[in-house]
């Protein structure tokens, strides 16, 4: 469900909320049986007074469209039977297949439906600062593309990528540790894609994938997509508890491993170098591919860099992805699969059928950010900045919730992970954070086994330093509101008033 209010029209808001409603419901967007946000959540996600959305639900309820079950809440009504009119929409509804339901995760729903506002902190996105965008250099070197290629560039491009790009990104790896070379490499339109074919490629309902618990949620999206089963596997300060999954590999054998090893999505954590060397062994031994994400290592702040599984790998069971969207920025959509020959033949083929191709101008711009010594000079500049914005939220979170947060320091990446106190869970607090004007994404969306309730994911990049500071005041204030309504009457009470 996505609702925007445009506060500058003259439409009263509980018709822009009721139009916003029918259209989804109309195109099967929201299909039967999709069950509403209660009023007051509703009405706090949107930042307007509950009676807004009362009307705007029986607007809809005087249609048909929404029905109220005691003990369901507001749900999408079923489509009444009517004569069709002579040039009347088709009921595409009815066509659709199933949609899994993590797509449908009322949790980041709320979240989006809430970082939407204009008066709103948020720290729920996944993206990195728009103000370091490098808009100007990438402005003129699509001049130059255009101007000395720009036919061939604007051609159809191989399948596999843009061939000067597949080799500079070989090469980049290379200097980093790996052996590989062109060959290895295929260019994909963003990470995800890339997640996307090769769960394609090497996944069947029922498959088992082991997965880190929390991780990536996109991930989560896709593996449950094609129908596979969780093995999660317990994250600490040192990532991936390898013991862990080496105890359960022989009883689940699981068809892959899953990890985001360095600056891990969504805990920040990294990979020792000691459960690096043990992850590889067990995925030798027991013969289980490896897909090992990596958009983040070059977003180190302090420490020394670990040698990516990649580069580790001796025997050819790791799978390398890699995206550009955190450290140039996400509109480009390029990134790329590195692996054995066989694997990227097959993902070959897959990305025929979705797309043929990545834009080729973007892939010129990324080949010449990384031949011409760009990209490093555009990362060195972001190793200056986000470091700031790490500690001002780091300080802001000491000076107002540390009475009610924990968390850990990341030595890179974007993401700060917070665990709340006092059994207070992430779902309970993200409706009043917004009645505070501040945004966050709850951890629960991020566990494969449906725990995770009492964390929470903080962005430290995208927000400037200001917003970073007041952003986390308005998020402490929720969180002692929260407390505050369910344990000042009677320690012992739920809460006063249903914040689902």
């Amino acid at each position: 469900m996505r609702l925007t209010l445009d506060r500058t029209s003259s439409i009263p808001f509980y018709r822009q909320i009721a139009e916003q409603l029918r259209e989804q419901i109309r195109s099967g967007e929201l299909p039967p049986g999709t069950r509403l946000p209660p009023e007051r959540r509703l009405a706090a996600m949107l930042g307007v007074n509950r009676t807004t959305v009362v009307s705007a639900y029986r607007e809809l309820a005087a249609e048909g469209l929404i029905v109220g079950h005691v003990g369901r809440g507001t749900i999408v009504a079923e489509p009444q039977p009517s004569p069709q009119p002579l040039g009347s929409s088709v009921a595409w509804a009815q066509f659709f297949t199933p949609i899994t339901t993590v797509m449908r995760d009322p949790l980041l729903y709320d979240t989006m439906v809430v970082s939407a506002r204009p008066d709103v902190i948020s720290f729920a996105t996944g993206a990195p600062a728009p103000e370091f965008y490098p808009v100007e250099t990438v402005r003129a070197l699509l001049d130059e593309a255009l101007h000395h290629e720009g036919q061939s560039l604007l051609q159809y491009c191989p399948t596999e990528g843009y061939p000067p790009l597949r080799e500079a990104i070989a090469q980049y790896l290379r200097q980093h540790g790996a052996r590989t070379t062109a060959a290895h490499v295929l260019v994909v339109s963003g990470s995800q894609q890339g997640l996307y074919l090769l769960a394609r490629a090497l996944l069947e309902p029922g498959d088992v994938v082991a997965v880190e618990s929390p991780t990536y949620l996109g991930a989560l999206h896709v593996f449950r997509a094609i129908g596979a089963r969780f093995l999660p596997i317990p994250v600490d300060r040192h990532g991936m508890h390898v013991s862990v999954l080496e105890d359960m590999v022989q009883r689940r054998r699981p068809k892959l491993i899953y990890t985001l090893p360095t600056f891990q999505n969504p805990t920040g954590t990294t990979l020792s170098l000691e459960r690096r060397q043990r992850l590889l062994d067990i995925a030798i031994r027991y013969q289980i591919p490896i897909i090992e994400d990596d958009p983040y290592s070059m977003l180190r702040y302090e420490g020394p860099a670990l040698p990516s599984l990649l580069s580790l790998d001796t025997a050819g069971i790791v799978i390398y992805l890699s995206t550009v969207s955190k450290v140039l920025f996400p509109g480009f959509r390029v990134g790329w699969v590195v692996g054995p020959q066989p694997v990227i033949e097959r993902l070959s083929t897959l990305k025929q059928l979705v797309d043929l191709d990545t834009n080729a101008l973007a892939q010129w711009a990324v080949w010449a950010f990384l031949t011409r010594g760009l990209l490093d000079q555009h990362i060195e500049r972001l190793r200056q900045a986000y470091p700031v914005r790490r500690d001002r939220m780091l300080s802001a979170l000491e000076a107002y919730a540390a009475d009610v947060l924990a968390w850990e320091r990341p030595g890179g990446g974007l993401y700060l992970w917070c665990q709340l106190q006092d059994g207070l869970r992430a779902r309970d607090l993200l409706p009043e954070a917004a009645r505070h004007g501040v945004a966050f994404t709850p951890g629960e969306s991020c566990f494969p086994d449906g725990g995770g309730a009492e964390f929470l994911r903080l962005n430290f990049t995208y927000p400037n330093p200001d917003q970073i500071e007041e952003g986390i005041k308005r998020l402490a204030q929720a969180i002692h509101t929260l407390r505050a309504n369910r344990f000042g009457r009677d320690r012992t009470a739920v809460l006063a008033r249903p914040l689902v």
